[in-house]
Formats: structure tokens, C-alpha cells, sequence
């Protein structure tokens, strides 16, 4: 794993423990099956990220921090025409 790939997963797995990422997708009004959908996992899946239960492993803790990266981005983002 290079050193990216750990601070990546670092970052995800601190957003996931933390409530940020639950208040980055509520504040996004995004349900736990939308973004299950995006990591392709299961919603409960997410849940458990989120209540800090399990952290997020794996090729779905890549895709979640995209997902969680891009809500960060998400205000200074324009819709597309």
C-alpha cells in the first residue's frame, strides 16, 4: 500500500468514526441506500461506518471517501446544464 492509499484511509475511516460523514450525507439529504449504491455495499453497511461500529475496509473504503470527497466539493460545484 502506497502512502496515499494510508492517509486515504486514514481520512475516511476518521470521517466515517467521527459524524462527519453521516453529516455530510444528511446535509447533502442523501439516504444510507443512495450512497450504499455509490460504495456498492449494503445500506447497513453504511449505517455501521456511520455509528462507528465498523470502519470502513477494502476497495468500499476508496469509493466511499470518493463519495464523501465529492460532498465536500459539492458547494462550489455547478449543476450540470
Amino acid at each position: 500500500m502506497i502512502r496515499t492509499d494510508v492517509l486515504q484511509l486514514a481520512w475516511v475511516r476518521d470521517a466515517a468514526m467521527s459524524g462527519a460523514a453521516r453529516q455530510a450525507r444528511t446535509g447533502a439529504r442523501l439516504t444510507l441506500s443512495e450512497i450504499a449504491d455509490l460504495c456498492e455495499v449494503d445500506p447497513s453497511t453504511v449505517w455501521r461506518w456511520e455509528q462507528g461500529k465498523r470502519a470502513p475496509r477494502g476497495e468500499a473504503a476508496f469509493r466511499y471517501a470518493g463519495v464523501l470527497r465529492a460532498l465536500a466539493c459539492r458547494d462550489t460545484l455547478e449543476p450540470a446544464a
